[in-house]
């Protein structure tokens, strides 16, 4: 028969046995920073002033959906917490050294968990192996260039690449213009040149040419020159790939000039927003692509998704207007970063990657209807491979066509 002292002594080892596996468990979760019961911390850089400060309404977009999700009492995660997001946002002028030294301070100093719609592809490129290093994830970054040098494995995109969009253009215009003469006004940074990589690649086979090519900047005061050059060449057809600045500048020298183009507007300079300084007038007829509800159509004034971004938005009183999309793709973003909180089926990190990396078909407010969130982890790292192209009438866009998908199938370049 087994002593009683010998039973006490079983169980008092099973009870600390029971302590030292709760304390494990406890360090191994306050092992990962920036998160507790009650909160998590996410850290973005982004360019509240500078030369494109305008991008920086992608963080107000984040911090709008947040604030909303916070009021309403924070986020039930998927390990079953209800926490609240605490953002910490740094401005980096767009500079891609000042990106990592944010992300730096934020990650060693302020502890965030995760990052969120860190801006530009240089930026993101230049985070890239600090990212991977510290096994940090750098989530939704706002760049149509996610096939970045460094960091693949810690970084996800949300915007469609830009080899999506060339790829709709150039399609749209074999289609409708087959012996268009194309002017190509493009960023001379890694995103203008993917997007004219790809696009070239997109029309080969067919009849459509590119007969000139101007690049800018986005310091560039004015591209009046660029644009002289373009009409030059007597192309019968614009596509611009540039800021939102130098977008409606373009819009509205092919207009004024007397040029009057077919004009193909990329979705980073497209809203209505950002084309008021060209004059609304001198956009009419422009055609974009978009993947987000365009909030001041007639079409959407009804749409439940639209309703929540605009009571939102008069809710937070952001720094952007309404109908400026690079506003509307933060709250998207911040939609975005919800739903991978909600499937996290852990609080780590590495549970919020695997979350982010197999999203499937996830239905967001702002997305057009059609166009979901999809990926998978190794083989098909785009979220959004849709777009729908849109024609400007003066006021509002308008759906030219039927959505166009290339879903697992983003072209390269």
């Amino acid at each position: 028969m087994t002593s009683l002292s010998h039973v006490n002594r079983r169980r008092g080892a099973q009870r600390i046995a029971a302590v030292v596996f709760s304390l494990a468990a406890a360090v191994a979760q306050a092992a990962e920073p920036g998160i507790t019961d009650k909160t998590i911390r996410i850290g973005i850089s982004a360019p509240l002033t500078g030369p494109v400060a305008g991008v920086g309404a992608v963080s107000e977009g984040i911090r709008t959906k947040v604030a909303a999700v916070n009021a309403a009492g924070g986020v039930k995660m998927g390990d079953g917490m209800a926490r609240t997001i605490e953002l910490v946002i740094q401005d980096d002028a767009i500079d891609p050294q000042r990106t990592l030294a944010n992300v730096r301070k934020m990650v060693e100093q302020t502890e965030v968990f995760a990052l969120v719609g860190v801006s530009g592809t240089p930026n993101n490129q230049a985070i890239g192996r600090y990212v991977e290093q510290r096994k940090v994830p750098n989530l939704f970054m706002y760049s149509g260039v996610q096939e970045l040098a460094e960091g693949p494995n810690w970084m996800i995109g949300l915007v469609p690449s830009f080899t999506t969009e060339a790829a709709v253009f150039a399609e749209y215009l074999k289609t409708s213009k087959p012996d268009a003469k194309v002017a190509l006004l493009f960023l001379n940074t890694e995103t203008g040149q993917t997007f004219k990589a790809a696009f070239a690649n997109a029309l080969k086979g067919s009849r459509v040419q590119i007969t000139a090519e101007q690049a800018v900047t986005p310091v560039d005061p004015t591209i009046d020159t660029q644009m002289i050059n373009l009409k030059a060449s007597s192309a019968d057809t614009l596509v611009i790939i540039a800021p939102p600045r130098q977008g409606a500048q373009a819009v509205k020298f092919a207009s004024e000039s007397g040029w009057k183009p077919e004009t193909l507007l990329s979705y980073i300079a497209s809203s209505v927003a950002a084309l008021r300084p060209a004059g609304l007038a001198n956009a009419k007829g422009l055609v974009t692509s978009q993947f987000v509800k365009p909030v001041e159509a007639a079409d959407f004034a009804d749409d439940a998704g639209v309703k929540r971004y605009l009571a939102d938005h008069a809710a937070a009183k952001p720094r952007f207007d309404r109908t400026d999309s690079q506003g509307q793709v933060g709250y998207l973003t911040g939609e975005a970063l919800v739903r991978v909180l909600e499937l996290m089926r852990q609080p780590t990190r590495q549970a919020m990657l695997d979350a982010a990396r197999n999203l499937d078909r996830v239905e967001l407010g702002m997305l057009l209807p059609g166009i979901t969130l999809s990926t998978r982890a190794g083989t098909d790292p785009y979220p959004i491979e849709s777009l729908q192209l849109m024609r400007f009438d003066g006021e509002t866009y308008q759906p030219l066509g039927k959505l166009v998908s290339f879903e697992a199938r983003t072209p390269k370049h």
